[in-house]
């Protein structure tokens, strides 16, 4: 089995900051926004995945 990507979740109260740092500062693509999770990635060298996470 090929592992395709590696996603880390990490719980945060304040998901605005994490927009911020992650797709303002360092300029990551914001894959996916379910409100309670954001999903902020780049498909430049490799498939670099994180989640941020207030409920779950």
């Amino acid at each position: 089995m090929k592992v395709k990507r590696i996603v880390a979740n990490v719980e945060t109260q304040n998901i605005s900051k994490a927009r911020y740092f992650y797709g303002e500062v360092l300029g990551l693509d914001q894959l996916m926004d379910m409100g309670f999770i954001a999903t902020y990635g780049s498909n430049e060298k490799m498939d670099t995945q994180i989640s941020f996470l207030s409920e779950g």
